[in-house]
């Protein structure tokens, strides 16, 4: 029993009615990809985290073992001889070192001026971070407009479905009229063949809406990694931002943009890195000793000793000149890129707000065609039941209003595509549901 309500349970989550909103959250959670850039993002901030000890000290141990070819000693044979003279003896060899020789010490390197080498590396680092949130950002901006597109594909689909199983019932309803009316003598038979055709006709047209709403259904499972059923309409909003809004919103938030951007500052530290090469470097060292030998050459050895050193390359085997100039090209080369997008982006919200207004006008214009053919098709259905009509007439009144129907639904489709693409481009996601909240649903 306990099986079975779970089972129960796990179909109603499948199958459970989800908005545009809870099914963009679905996403975001179960994306492979969008774990693989936050992890890109992770890796960077561990990297920047590691950059930043190179202000601090590097403290280590070393130990060595060295093997003389012989022991160091010193002749004292003429002083062995003098003190010999006074009766008193003295070796004629002292030995000041054994053959082994061990040390071990505690080393300390400390930078105190590289030339900005090291703020220019962490500021490089900050900039990779960006970057990566920027990729993030367009990771996950790809992956909302596949998602705005799957999920109201299915809302179109299936209301296509809808609207052709409504027609193939009202045909079937004609056909089966066009019968009567034959048998009492009011329509010729190619009236009743003609109904038969177009019945076929529409029969055809419903199975294939089926496959589209299932093919539609399957890819938006393939993003969300759940079955929903759509729970948001499409909409039409009346009450949109001028251009120039979103035109100065992309400017400034569009992830490619944040990208350039991104690249620009490590070119610049790139070229303050290139720059200190000019520069002198300047350390603190100090070292103690851990273990010596206690042969007489090892004890006059100081215990510990601490300085300052000053670096000063005069000669490299790279033209420092030319590392600088490639460096100052490459951020003159990201600036003109930047230019470039810039000038492009501005298209691009151009033509995708005007088309949004278009499908807007396109949508309201639509409305009085479908009253005009809901209104044609009542009158030919009457003028059929009376004998004023033909069978094509009818189906030609049927098909306007459908055709009709499906314009206006690709209008608000169309428009609900391109208010997505300016929220992605204006680097505003939540724009979208806002603007999807204050809007009456498409019936």
């Amino acid at each position: 029993m306990k099986l079975f309500i779970i089972l129960g349970l796990l179909k109603l989550s499948l199958y459970a009615s989800m908005s545009i909103q809870e099914a963009w959250n679905s996403t975001q959670t179960k994306n492979e990809g969008m774990k693989a850039s936050n992890a890109d993002v992770t890796r960077a901030e561990l990297k920047k985290s590691s950059a930043e000890s190179m202000y601090l000290p590097s403290v280590s141990i070393t130990g060595s073992y060295t093997h003389l070819s012989e022991p160091i000693n010193i002749d004292t044979s003429e002083l062995s001889d003098f003190m010999a003279s006074f009766s008193i003896a003295f070796p004629s060899q002292m030995n000041l070192s054994e053959q082994d020789i061990f040390l071990a010490d505690l080393q300390v390197l400390w930078p105190l001026y590289v030339g900005g080498k090291i703020d220019a590396a962490n500021d490089m680092y900050a900039a990779q971070i960006s970057e990566k949130q920027a990729l993030v950002q367009m990771k996950k901006d790809t992956e909302f407009l596949k998602l705005i597109k799957y999920y109201y594909g299915v809302v179109v689909s299936e209301s296509l479905y809808k609207t052709r199983v409504q027609a193939q019932k009202a045909l079937q309803i004609h056909y089966e009229n066009a019968k009567k009316l034959k048998a009492q003598g009011q329509i010729a038979k190619i009236e009743l063949l003609n109904a038969e055709v177009k019945l076929d006709a529409a029969k055809i047209e419903t199975s294939k809406a089926q496959h589209k709403l299932e093919i539609a259904s399957s890819a938006l499972f393939s993003l969300t990694k759940l079955k929903p059923e759509p729970s948001s309409k499409l909409f039409v909003n009346e009450d949109m931002r001028d251009e120039e809004y979103y035109k100065k919103e992309t400017q400034a938030n569009y992830a490619g943009i944040k990208i350039l951007d991104a690249k620009a500052s490590q070119s610049n530290s790139l070229v303050e890195i290139k720059e200190a090469a000019w520069m002198p470097e300047v350390a603190a060292y100090g070292n103690y000793n851990l273990y010596k030998d206690d042969s007489p050459l090892m004890s006059t050895l100081p215990t510990w000793f601490a300085g300052v050193m000053v670096k000063i390359d005069l000669l490299q085997r790279k033209d420092r000149s030319e590392e600088v100039q490639a460096a100052k090209l490459l951020n003159d080369k990201v600036k003109y890129l930047k230019l470039e997008a810039l000038d492009g982006l501005a298209l691009l919200v151009e033509k995708t707000y005007k088309e949004m207004m278009s499908d807007r006008e396109e949508f309201n214009a639509l409305n009085s065609s479908i009253k005009l053919a809901h209104e044609n098709y009542r009158l030919r259905e009457v003028a059929f039941s009376e004998g004023l009509s033909t069978s094509v007439e009818l189906v030609d009144a049927q098909m306007f209003l459908l055709g009709a129907k499906t314009k206006r639904l690709n209008a608000a489709y169309n428009f609900v595509q391109k208010l997505s693409q300016l929220s992605v481009l204006s680097g505003d996601r939540e724009m979208f549901f806002q603007v999807e909240k204050l809007s009456e649903g498409i019936k």
